[in-house]
């Protein structure tokens, strides 16, 4: 039989969450003659080649690369290698209930620029103690096992909590294999849903959110191989972790591929140590991706920077559509003046500068005319009680 379905995942340094992730593929409800799985090793340094000399139930690639290449380029081999036409990403930590192949592959058989995310229904789950743990994990692990412990044999919850109070150098896993595929892990699971006020508010299809683009997120995402040849593979100019798969979500959108949450299958993060954030690289990867879309909705999500909500930006940039396609002469001097701001925004956050006198280090100040115009198109927006969030956005960026 053909493939229909490629699983791509991609991992670095996730052993053992990688291989459970394996095991509980295994119990799948889709044929597994027609779906394969596709693992990229990004040149972990742990245990993870092993994985290579393992078996499943179903058509399995392993491929490790020499040096690590990055989240986009390790994407992009999977694609490259994947022969079915639905195409699955999960990272390589993330276990999915045993119907999520079925249930996306049917929802592709209804349309065909279709893109499914699933956020609302994620959790967190506990299938490895690692000592690299931060209490506020380790204080978590510890609460799940004591409130689940007829679930746990006392022999093994005593034996876990003693090594994680001690906090023992040693990483071991709290399951087996067999445990595993019985679902065990849901033991010690945790509800963790993601934008979940913005689907509650804008609904499952996202209808009249601005930036649906943003739950394209790879841990967990589905889509036509076809969608992919339309719009390019993912973009390799990235540095580090952030931002490639909002730019690929960007295009998909840009093309129109309708982008939705599904909420009937539970996919489990298993856990493992959270590295610091990097505030710095993100809005580095951000300026990336505004510069590939130097467009107005694509920066003005810079404004959530500065602690305006996505509900905040998501009505600024509804009025700037509106605008634009009622009256885009009205805002022709507006248009280039935000995206000079937005970029001095996250220029200023990426070299932590303090974010002030945006009029000057933007350039508007040394361009007369362009300095004019802008305030000019202001003034005629406010005459005729048109664009209110544009002149307030304008006004507070301005005033910082």
């Amino acid at each position: 039989m053909s493939i229909e379905v490629s699983i791509i995942m991609i991992s670095y340094n996730k052993y053992p969450q990688n291989l459970f992730s394996l095991y509980a593929l295994e119990n799948q409800t889709f044929d597994h003659s027609k779906m394969e799985v596709i693992f990229v090793d990004d040149a972990s340094t742990d245990e993870t080649y092993t994985i290579k000399n393992q078996s499943f139930n179903f058509p399995f690639k392993y491929i490790q690369c020499n040096t690590n290449v990055g989240r986009s380029k390790t994407k992009n081999i999977g694609i490259e290698e994947a022969k079915g036409e639905i195409l699955i990403f999960i990272d390589s930590e993330m276990i999915l209930d045993p119907d999520f192949v079925e249930q996306h592959f049917l929802l592709h058989q209804t349309e065909k620029k279709l893109v499914v995310a699933g956020c609302l229904q994620h959790y967190g789950t506990f299938t490895v103690y690692e000592p690299g743990f931060n209490k506020r994990q380790r204080r978590r692990l510890l609460a799940l096992i004591k409130k689940k412990r007829k679930w746990i044999p006392r022999e093994r919850r005593v034996s876990f909590r003693k090594r994680i109070e001690n906090k023992t150098t040693d990483k071991f896993p709290l399951f087996t294999k067999e445990q595993i595929q019985k679902a065990q892990y849901k033991v010690l699971a945790f509800h963790e849903p993601v934008f979940r006020e913005i689907i509650e508010f804008f609904g499952l299809e996202l209808k009249d959110y601005t930036m649906p683009w943003k739950f394209v997120i790879t841990r967990n995402v589905s889509l036509k191989k076809s969608l992919i040849e339309a719009v390019g593979p993912f973009y390799e100019g990235f540095q580090g972790h952030g931002c490639e798969d909002w730019e690929f979500g960007y295009r998909l959108y840009k093309y129109g591929a309708k982008i939705i949450e599904y909420p009937n299958v539970c996919v489990y993060h298993q856990e493992h140590p959270r590295s610091k954030e990097n505030s710095k690289e993100n809005i580095k990867n951000y300026l990336t991706f505004l510069n590939q879309h130097p467009n107005f909705d694509v920066g003005a999500l810079s404004l959530a920077w500065l602690k305006k909500s996505f509900f905040e930006v998501n009505e600024i940039i509804t009025e700037y559509y509106r605008i634009s396609e009622e009256s885009p002469q009205m805002i022709t001097y507006m248009t280039k003046g935000f995206n000079a701001l937005f970029n001095s925004v996250l220029n200023n956050l990426y070299e932590g500068r303090k974010v002030t006198n945006l009029l000057s280090v933007s350039g508007i100040e040394n361009d007369l005319e362009w300095k004019e115009q802008i305030f000019k198109e202001r003034e005629n927006l406010t005459n005729e009680n048109k664009g209110t969030k544009l002149v307030e956005t304008l006004d507070y960026l301005l005033n910082l």
